[in-house]
């Protein structure tokens, strides 16, 4: 039998293993939540621990997200779909039973845990910075964060700006101020460069709850410092988001803007839209000769062709050469195409719809898609595809189905096949590869477990702040709220 020793060096070498591991992939992940494990029941000393999990009504508040999901088990036609989605919030039961049943992280080993999760998050960051500026070069800023979706690592790199601002005000050494101020801003800095727009919301969030604070209990400088940084802050989205809907939606004066009769070789223009979408302020579906692109492209890349109908084939291609001809203030025919370079088809081959998007950091695409989106959406074009205008379809459905059912939910397993259901019967204006779940994990829960379901799910998430909020870690509270945001917007 190992000493308690032994057993306390292998607890706090799975905490740090889980705090740097969660940044560079789910094995990493995984590995030192069993290690964790294996090692809570070989430590035994049962009585102690139940002693410490009766003292506190915590861990079972936060163990009963995972209950209730069991629970739903029993509402649930598709199991199988059930037990996958219990089995993936597993670590929502037993990280509070071998935190909370153990004895307590002292402050140094609390600040190793820190230390090992802003080591993970520096790991992850400077891999996603080598692959994409330096073995690769991504065209989607998305495909940037390469160990977890965009949104998630926005999460983690909020959380480690607010890690390194605590040590830098905890420290005492100058020398470490220094360093963690230095984090703090390369933080930031990959925010922006990687172009995570949600991560950049979440930090604006988070700043605006932090000036909030330092106006209230901070003397009159420190306040009118504190406004100024959020005013620039509001100032620097504001001028970037302006910029980059002038030049895209802003048409310009330019005679490939007017409906023309016929292309230079005499063949007759097809206008499908004269208000429709823009891009760099020339309209997109006007002045189109079918034939003459079809055929000229053919010439150039007979492998990589299209059919208009009655079979599409390659369809896309098609959509994407007129957008970027568009782009480029051309007329879509056959002077338009040789007025195409090289970089240009290989960019249209690619996928690339604007001929400068190649040049945009990845903020400024991401503004720009965006941009697109919210245009298509207020024209009420087409929005499949675009991943913020989609989730108003995503909720609609969600609530149809809550009341539909609306105490006990449909289920823990039953939430796609049921959505599914009502996105058809509902003549969604979603292709069937979007039918997806809700994106919002309140309405995922009251659809899953209904009512009483998301009760216990706000006791759950809302009770360490209600009961223990004059105990609570300071790094608690923009933990809680980058949660909640979170949950706004993701399942």
């Amino acid at each position: 039998m190992l000493s308690q020793q032994v057993h306390r060096t292998i607890f706090l070498f799975g905490v740090c293993s889980l705090a740097f591991g969660m940044m560079v992939g789910t094995v990493p992940t995984s590995v030192p939540e069993l290690i964790l494990l294996g090692n809570w029941l070989l430590e035994l000393d049962f009585k102690q621990k139940w002693m410490r999990l009766r003292s506190s009504l915590l861990p079972w508040a936060l163990g009963f997200v995972f209950i209730i999901h069991v629970v739903g088990l029993l509402e649930t036609n598709n199991v199988s779909a059930g037990w996958d989605d219990v089995r993936t919030k597993v670590p929502l039961l037993l990280l509070p039973l071998i935190f909370f049943s153990s004895r307590p992280l002292s402050r140094n080993e609390f600040y190793g845990a820190l230390y090992f999760f802003l080591a993970g998050t520096v790991a992850n960051t400077a891999w996603c910075l080598i692959y994409s500026f330096i073995l690769h070069h991504n065209e989607v800023g998305r495909n940037a964060s390469r160990f977890m979706s965009h949104i998630r690592l926005g999460l983690y790199l909020n959380m480690a700006i607010v890690t390194s601002l605590y040590f830098f005000y905890s420290l005492p050494r100058q020398v470490h101020k220094a360093s963690m101020a230095l984090l703090a801003l390369y933080f930031l800095f990959i925010l922006y460069v990687l172009g995570l727009a949600s991560g950049l919301a979440d930090f604006f969030i988070l700043l605006f709850f932090a000036v909030c604070v330092v106006v209230y209990k901070q003397r009159p400088l420190i306040k009118i410092l504190a406004l100024l940084l959020l005013l620039s802050s509001v100032g620097f989205v504001v001028v970037n988001v302006s910029a980059v809907s002038k030049n895209q939606l802003e048409v310009v004066n330019s005679p490939n803007n007017l409906r023309m009769s016929e292309s230079p070789s005499r063949r007759p223009y097809n206008h499908f839209s004269t208000q429709g979408p823009t891009e760099n302020g020339n309209y997109i579906f006007i002045n189109i000769q079918l034939d003459e692109l079809k055929h000229q492209w053919q010439l150039c890349f007979p492998e990589d062709s299209f059919n208009y109908e009655p079979h599409p084939y390659n369809i896309n291609r098609y959509v994407v050469l007129i957008r970027y001809m568009a782009s480029k203030g051309l007329n879509k025919d056959s002077v338009g195409i040789s007025k195409l370079t090289a970089e240009d088809k290989i960019n249209i081959r690619k996928g690339v719809c604007n001929y400068k998007y190649p040049s945009w950091s990845y903020l400024h695409k991401r503004i720009y898609e965006l941009v697109c989106e919210y245009d298509d959406f207020v024209n009420k074009r087409n929005v499949n595809g675009h991943s913020l205008t989609m989730r108003l379809y995503f909720w609609q459905a969600a609530l149809q189905l809550v009341e539909q059912h609306p105490l006990v939910g449909v289920g823990t397993g039953d939430v796609q096949p049921e959505l599914n259901k009502v996105y058809e019967e509902s003549h969604s204006p979603l292709e069937r590869e979007w039918h997806k779940r809700p994106h919002n994990q309140f309405l995922t829960v009251t659809v899953a477990l209904g009512v009483l379901g998301l009760l216990i799910f706000l006791t759950s998430i809302f009770y360490p702040v209600v009961v223990l909020w004059r105990e609570l870690h300071p790094l608690y509270w923009p933990f809680f709220i980058l949660a909640i945001t979170s949950f706004i917007l993701e399942d």
